[in-house]
């Protein structure tokens, strides 16, 4: 794999994500969550495949990097929790005037545009599951998909809308909105 063959990635994969998922979805706690953290995870393994000749135990440079990946993860998320109340704390709480609910409204906008944006099957999957509060296993039986294909268009997704908040200038209001309406 270090000299760039696909199959022995393929095979690498197929050993270890079986073995890395369910331990990082113990320290996450989130389906969704475990199943990003481990995609990272193994597009990091690919990306630095040459520096894999060097390793001689594969099986704890692969654990110890799922461990540092899912840390790293959940360090960003207490950050992001932090900021926004944070943020929260310091907005003197009044009544909604006109302009404050126009503002909400245009966040709104920017963050549906985005959502607009996703291909049809991530789109239907988020709306279930963020606008209509279903979980995978309802959305899967309505959808008639299996639950980890649900799970998969839902991680894609809420990447998706997330990278595209992050690089839209004037939408940091939209993130911290779209962070804290999908933090779950």
């Amino acid at each position: 794999m270090s000299q760039g063959d696909q199959v022995a990635f393929t095979e690498i994969f197929d050993y270890y994500e079986p073995r890395i998922y369910p331990f990082v979805l113990k320290l996450t706690r989130s389906e969704t969550t475990a199943e990003e953290v481990v995609q990272e995870l193994f597009i990091k393994i690919w990306t630095s495949r040459r520096d894999l000749a060097k390793i001689e135990n594969h099986r704890s440079y692969i654990f110890r990097m799922a461990s540092n990946r899912t840390a790293n993860y959940l360090r960003n998320i207490a950050n992001n929790i932090r900021l926004v109340q944070n943020a929260a704390g310091q907005v003197v709480v009044e009544k909604n005037t006109t302009e404050e609910v126009i503002d909400y409204k245009y966040t709104q906008q920017i963050i549906n545009k985005v959502v607009d944006q996703l291909p049809s099957q991530q789109k239907a999957v988020y709306n279930l599951s963020r606008q209509q509060g279903l979980n995978s296993s309802e959305i899967s039986k309505q959808m008639g998909i299996a639950e980890k294909t649900v799970k998969k268009h839902l991680t894609e997704a809420l990447k998706f809308i997330r990278t595209q908040l992050q690089q839209s200038p004037g939408s940091a209001i939209a993130l911290i909105l779209f962070m804290v309406k999908n933090a779950r």
